[in-house]
C-alpha cells in the first residue's frame, strides 16, 4: 500500500468545481486534478525521464481511495458563495478616481499606470473550500516499485499548487496512509469526481502542445524577420551599386548575392516548417474531463448470519431543504419524488423504477422504494422530515442504476445538483444528494438499516386486508407478518400493532392519509406496529402495501430502550 499525501498549506484549496462559472469550490480534490498537478510540474522542470516513467507508472493504477474531511465554503457576511472580489484589470487604463487629466498625464508619463491602484477593477468569483483538515491523501493497494521510489519523491517535492496558482500545497509519497473514507463505488454514489487513466500523460501533452505551439510562433516570427532582413540587403546593395559601372557593379553585387542566397535558403526551410501546418494553427488548450468515477464510504462488512430485505442497505440518501414537511406529508413528498425521476429519464423506464411491467401492468418484482427521513426517537423531535432515502432492490444492476439516475442529480460537472418538488407551489422543497461526512442525525444511513430484532415503525403499516370480528387485531398481525417474508425477511416472532408509534415526534397514525386501493377506491387502513424477530435482521425494512411510497417504514429499536419506552 502507497498513499500521496497532500497539506493544503493556506489551509484551503481554491480550485472551481464547475468550470469557466467558477461558482462552485471543488472539494474533496478530484485524483484528476492531483494527476495534472503532478504533471504540470514534470513539463516545467525538463521532463526527466525517471520521472517520466513514474507518471506513466501511475496513469496504470487503478482509480485511487480518498482520505478527506469535510470542507466549508467562504461566504460573504451576507452569506452569499461565492465571494465576489474586485481585482485590477491587465492593463494600464486609469481609474475613474482620477481626478484631473493634467493629473492622469503626469501619471501615464512616470508610468505609474500600471499600479495597481490606478488600475480599473473588474469583478471575479475564487471559490473557496476550507477543509476541517488541510490533509488529503489519494491511497493504493499497490506498492511503489523500488527503482520509482527515489523519481515519485523528486517528482512530488516540485509540486507547489493544485487548482488556482495561490492554491499552495506540499505533497510527499508515505507507505503507510491513513485509510480512506471514499473508495470507488459503482451505480449511484456520494460524489462523482475526475479521474485518471492509461493515456492520460500523452493526452496531456498533446493538448499542451507547447513543442508545436513554440515551433509554429518561432516560425512565423522567423519569417517576418528573414523578410526585413532581405529587404536591408536589398537596400544596402542598392546604396553600394548606387553610381557605378558595370563590372564594378557586378563585382560589388557579389558578397549581396551570397548573403541573399543564404537568406532564400533559411526562408525555404522556414516556409517548409509553415507550410507542414497547413492551415491548423497550432494553440494550447485546456484538458478536458474524460474519466469519472463514483466514490462513497466504504461499504459496512455484512455478516452472511444476519438477514437482510431485498433492498440494498446502501441508501441513496437526499437532503432536504426549504419548506420542510411532516411525516403525515409522506405520502405527496414520495409522489412528488418520484414523479420529478420519471419525468428526467429519456427513453424506455425500466420495471425497477416504475413499477410497472410490459402493457402498463402491476410488476410482481420488487422496484424502487422512498421513504422519509425523520427527525424521530430523541429529545425534542418533531417528526420533520429531514430527507428522503431511495431503496434500490438488490438485484438491480448498480451500473445501469447510475446511469440512469446521475443525471437527475448530478451537473455536468460531475456536482450534487437540487431537484425541485412541489414546484410554485406553497409547500415547494427541493432534494440534494447528501455528501457530508457526517450529516445529521436523521440522514445516517445505520440509523435505519443497523441490525436489530426489534423493529418499530416511524410511518404506518398498510394492511392489504380489512378484518372484521373479535379476532381482527390477530389477524392483522399475521398480514405484517408476511409482508415481512414478503420483502426476504424471516417471519417475525410477534407483531404488535397500535395507533400510537412507539418513536417520539411519529405522528398518531390517523394523521396520515389513507392509501386507496386502484381497482374500487377503497380506503386501504394502516397503523404503526412494532415487529420482533428471533434473530436480528438488517434493513432497511419497509413492509406492507405502501412499502413503495414511505408507508411501512421501520427503525431499529435497541433493547434497552424498546424496555424503558414500553415499562408501565
Amino acid at each position: 500500500m502507497f498513499g500521496l499525501g497532500v497539506r493544503y498549506l493556506n489551509g484551503w484549496a481554491m480550485a472551481a468545481a464547475d468550470g469557466a462559472k467558477k461558482e462552485r469550490a471543488e472539494w474533496p480534490p478530484h485524483p484528476d486534478r492531483i494527476f495534472m498537478a503532478i504533471a504540470a510540474a514534470w513539463f516545467e522542470t525538463d521532463e526527466d525521464p525517471a520521472e517520466k516513467t513514474v507518471l506513466e507508472w501511475l496513469q496504470q493504477l487503478p482509480a485511487p481511495g480518498i482520505c478527506a474531511t469535510d470542507a466549508e465554503t467562504r461566504r460573504d457576511i451576507k452569506g452569499r458563495f461565492p465571494v465576489t472580489s474586485y481585482v485590477p484589470v491587465n492593463d494600464s487604463t486609469l481609474s475613474r478616481k482620477v481626478p484631473s487629466t493634467y493629473e492622469a498625464s503626469k501619471l501615464k508619463a512616470a508610468g505609474l499606470a500600471l499600479l495597481p491602484e490606478h488600475r480599473s477593477r473588474q469583478p471575479r468569483k475564487f471559490p473557496v473550500a476550507i477543509p476541517h483538515d488541510p490533509v488529503v491523501h489519494l491511497v493504493w493497494e499497490e506498492a511503489v516499485p523500488e527503482k520509482l521510489q527515489g523519481p515519485l519523491s523528486d517528482l512530488c517535492r516540485k509540486v507547489v499548487s493544485i487548482g488556482h496558482s495561490a492554491s499552495f500545497v506540499q505533497m510527499w509519497p508515505t507507505d503507510s496512509p491513513p485509510p480512506p473514507n471514499l473508495v470507488p463505488v459503482d451505480g449511484v454514489a456520494v460524489h462523482r469526481l475526475r479521474v485518471f487513466g492509461p493515456g492520460k500523460l500523452a493526452y496531456l501533452k498533446a493538448r499542451c502542445a507547447r513543442d508545436e505551439v513554440v515551433r509554429y510562433r518561432d516560425a512565423v516570427h522567423a519569417e517576418g524577420s528573414l523578410k526585413d532582413a532581405k529587404q536591408k540587403v536589398v537596400q544596402r546593395r542598392k546604396e553600394a551599386c548606387k553610381g557605378l559601372k558595370s563590372d564594378a557593379k557586378k563585382e560589388a553585387e557579389a558578397p549581396f548575392k551570397e548573403e541573399l542566397a543564404a537568406i532564400d535558403q533559411e526562408m525555404a526551410e522556414n516556409r517548409a516548417v509553415l507550410d507542414a501546418f497547413g492551415q491548423r494553427v497550432p494553440n494550447t488548450m485546456r484538458p478536458e474531463p474524460g474519466l469519472w468515477q463514483g466514490y462513497g464510504r466504504p461499504p459496512r462488512e455484512e455478516s452472511p448470519e444476519i438477514a437482510g430485505s431485498l433492498f440494498d442497505s446502501n441508501l441513496i440518501v437526499m437532503n432536504l431543504s426549504g419548506k420542510r414537511p411532516g411525516l403525515h406529508s409522506t405520502l405527496k413528498l414520495a409522489e412528488a419524488a418520484r414523479g420529478a425521476l420519471l419525468s428526467n429519464i429519456s427513453g424506455p423506464i425500466p420495471e425497477w423504477i416504475s413499477g410497472h411491467g410490459p402493457g402498463g401492468a402491476r410488476s410482481e418484482k420488487p422496484h424502487l422504494a422512498m421513504f422519509p427521513l425523520a427527525f424521530v426517537g430523541r429529545e425534542h423531535a418533531d417528526g420533520r422530515i429531514m430527507g428522503l432515502a431511495f431503496a434500490l432492490p438488490r438485484q438491480v444492476d448498480k451500473t445501469e442504476a447510475g446511469m440512469l439516475l446521475e443525471p437527475l442529480l448530478r451537473d455536468p460537472y460531475g456536482a450534487p445538483q437540487s431537484v425541485k418538488l412541489f414546484k410554485g407551489k406553497w409547500l415547494e422543497c427541493e432534494i440534494t444528494v447528501e455528501t457530508r461526512e457526517t450529516p445529521p442525525w436523521s440522514l445516517r444511513t445505520d440509523l435505519w438499516t443497523a441490525p436489530s430484532r426489534l423493529w418499530a415503525s416511524v410511518t404506518p403499516v398498510v394492511l392489504d386486508r380489512h378484518f372484521d370480528g373479535k379476532d381482527k387485531w390477530d389477524k392483522a398481525a399475521e398480514t405484517v407478518k408476511d409482508s415481512c417474508e414478503r420483502i426476504g425477511l424471516p417471519r417475525p416472532a410477534s407483531v404488535l400493532l397500535h395507533p400510537v408509534s412507539l418513536w417520539q415526534g411519529a405522528p398518531h397514525s390517523r394523521e396520515f392519509p389513507p392509501i386507496r386501493r386502484k381497482s374500487d377506491s377503497g380506503r386501504m387502513h394502516h397503523c404503526h406496529a412494532v415487529v420482533h424477530f428471533s434473530e436480528p435482521v438488517a434493513g432497511p425494512v419497509v413492509v406492507g402495501a405502501g412499502r413503495y411510497r414511505g408507508y411501512g417504514l421501520m427503525r431499529p429499536v435497541g433493547q434497552s430502550q424498546y424496555e424503558k419506552e414500553s415499562a408501565p
